[in-house]
């Protein structure tokens, strides 16, 4: 993929799982970089990109739904999380509750206890990414809710009026769909297409290039490929 918006590496460390972020097992690490690139598409396709609500379907432990928080919260009210595996939704919960003042100042509390206790190196970088996330934190205060639900399943959440829905599907050896549905990418877009400002929406779906993306109520934007990944950007039909 030909980076469009994020053309300059950049150091992420700051966004490791495990260093501030909580690292939920079972679960993987977004790369911040693609992260943003998607973002920034998907704020280009918007008629307005402020006050916007952001909903992860299949969030795991919300590393990326976390990230995207600190790097563009000015454009983000609220952001919803959820996922049909309920342990690793309380990591997915620590890791939003980063970006409210006293869940980020407790972490940092955390942190310098294990310093204090242990001196290890990694600490004393996890507090300086600590203080950094702070001056990131500066926005006004965003809605934030996980909860647990099977998107592919036969009922929807009820949010209403997502601007964005990005999501890295369950593929590989780490994540996987559960339950019995033929076809959970088709069920879970049936799902989230009455949650959509139907006037102002975007959709990006991150999956394995061999997995299948469409649904009659979508029109495809574009697709790209990045290594293993495929990410579709969706519209839906008006």
């Amino acid at each position: 993929m030909i980076f469009k918006y994020e053309m300059e590496k950049a150091d992420y460390r700051d966004f490791a799982n495990g260093r501030v972020l909580h690292n939920a097992p079972k679960t993987t690490a977004f790369p911040v970089r693609l992260g943003k690139e998607i973002m920034s598409r998907c704020l280009a396709q918007l008629r307005n990109n402020k006050n916007l609500t952001l909903y992860d379907p299949c969030c795991g432990g919300a590393h990326l739904l976390t990230f995207i928080g600190f790097l563009y919260g000015e454009h983000i009210a609220a952001i919803y999380g959820s996922d049909i595996d309920e342990q690793v939704l309380e990591y997915a919960k620590r890791n939003l509750n980063l970006l409210t003042e006293e869940g980020l100042l407790a972490r940092k509390e955390q942190l310098q206890r294990d310093y204090n206790l242990y001196h290890k190196e990694s600490h004393l970088h996890a507090l300086e990414s600590v203080e950094r996330l702070g001056r990131l934190n500066q926005t006004a205060a965003i809605q934030l809710q996980c909860f647990p639900f099977n998107i592919a399943g036969v009922t929807r959440p009820l949010i209403n009026n997502v601007n964005i829905i990005m999501t890295d599907l369950p593929y590989g050896n780490i994540a996987y769909w559960k339950g019995s549905n033929d076809n959970p990418i088709h069920q879970m877009l049936q799902n989230i297409h009455p949650l959509l400002d139907i006037n102002n929406s975007i959709v990006a779906i991150v999956c394995d290039k061999k997995q299948l993306v469409m649904h009659e109520g979508f029109k495809k934007i574009h697709a790209v490929n990045h290594g293993k990944r495929k990410i579709t950007f969706l519209k839906p039909y008006t």
